[in-house]
């Protein structure tokens, strides 16, 4: 169904093709290419560690080997591949891999005292193509210098910018490849399933947790819901919501849905609600229990946004050497090809002298004005521009 902004993903779809009865040799027959990897394991941690290895380079079809300790068959092939989507703080592990499966089946028979478990994994892309996004991202992170962004805050919301105003949602929803960081970034479509994708990967890759969110949208006004992914990142210490899909309406202009908080995720559109849900907790977190919200606290308000004002750069009401080097590094990074990482009015305030441009002259400037009034000066920015 489609609300007025559109909302659908196709989340991961996990399906159990079979389970071997009780002491049963045999796996059950399925429609699968050969196996071609088997790995034989002495522990599950060694078996999650080898599958999270294997859904990284992609491989269709492997086998685990693993000791019998009594447990549920079918309850441990999910749970070792569960595991496998723990989080590590890499961006192509974690909740990235696990939006990027599309389904699996998996087959176990017992065998000499160990369980065999035959995967057979289906992905929404290729381990070429991932490799290609991998070494375009690499190319972005650097173009960009997201990671030589001062400040946390100021590496979320460039990140973010980025994303939402190179990207569009995708026309056809029936396409594979709308779901995924591929299609994101090299085509700049993508649903919010690839849009989240491609945001969890870029965050990570800069050191900044997040994770993203499954759920429903919600139009109170006549109850229509919708399946929809967002995000929570960390920042200070708590974590925020985000939602790319619906900022991109706006194409970077407004952002009605970044970094908010419980209390205020949906005030721009209170009839437009995000639910999280926990449907299948075999392969997607329960984000409404104790334990999650333990490990990612998310703040009950949005967080504060830096006011800025002419000279002070980074917000914090004082113009010193710091709003210099600021205006230094924005210079440094426009003048190779880089994107901004300033607000639109952070670049006001930062254009000194008024020509346009945030250049060295204005870093001159700033500094100039802080080493006069460190000795006593009593000026201000613009008595230097008369000058």
């Amino acid at each position: 169904m489609k609300l007025p902004i559109k909302l659908t993903a196709l989340l991961s779809a996990f399906v159990l093709a079979a389970t071997a009865a009780p002491g049963s040799a045999a796996a059950v027959q399925m429609s699968a290419p050969e196996i071609s990897q088997t790995y034989v394991l002495e522990s599950e941690d060694e078996a999650v560690l080898q599958i999270r290895q294997c859904l990284k380079e992609h491989i269709g079809d492997f086998t685990v080997t693993v000791p019998d300790n009594g447990s549920s068959r079918e309850e441990m092939s999910y749970q070792l591949l569960y595991k496998a989507f723990d989080e590590t703080g890499k961006g192509d592990e974690g909740d990235y891999l696990r939006f990027a499966v599309k389904g699996f089946r998996c087959a176990i028979a017992k065998v000499s005292g160990t369980l065999k478990f035959t995967y057979n994994v289906g992905y929404y892309t290729t381990a070429e193509e991932e490799a290609a996004l991998t070494s375009k991202l690499g190319e972005v992170m650097d173009e960009n210098r997201f990671a030589g962004i001062a400040g946390d805050f100021n590496k979320i919301r460039s990140i973010y910018y980025f994303v939402t105003s190179s990207v569009t949602y995708a026309e056809d929803e029936n396409d594979p490849y709308a779901y995924t960081a591929y299609n994101a970034l090299f085509n700049g479509t993508a649903v919010c399933q690839g849009v989240t994708q491609l945001l969890y990967r870029m965050f990570n890759d800069c050191g900044i947790s997040c994770r993203i969110i499954a759920g429903l949208s919600r139009d109170s006004s006549t109850m229509k819901e919708g399946h929809h992914v967002w995000l929570i990142v960390k920042l200070e210490g708590q974590y925020y919501y985000l939602d790319p899909t619906w900022d991109m309406k706006f194409q970077g202009r407004s952002y009605y849905y970044f970094l908010k908080g419980t209390d205020d995720f949906d005030s721009a559109t209170p009839s437009l609600l995000h639910i999280a849900t926990s449907e299948d907790q075999k392969t997607f977190p329960d984000y409404q229990s104790e334990e999650f919200r333990n490990a990612y606290p998310i703040a009950k308000t949005a967080y504060p946004i830096p006011k800025y004002s002419y000279g002070d750069i980074n917000g914090d009401k004082i113009i010193d050497a710091i709003d210099s080097s600021l205006i230094l590094a924005e210079y440094a990074r426009l003048s190779s090809g880089g994107m901004s990482s300033f607000s639109q009015s952070q670049a006001s305030c930062a254009d000194i002298d008024h020509s346009g441009v945030v250049d060295a002259v204005d870093a001159s400037l700033v500094l100039l004005y802080y080493a006069k009034v460190s000795n006593g000066a009593e000026i201000t920015l613009s008595d230097l521009i008369k000058k």
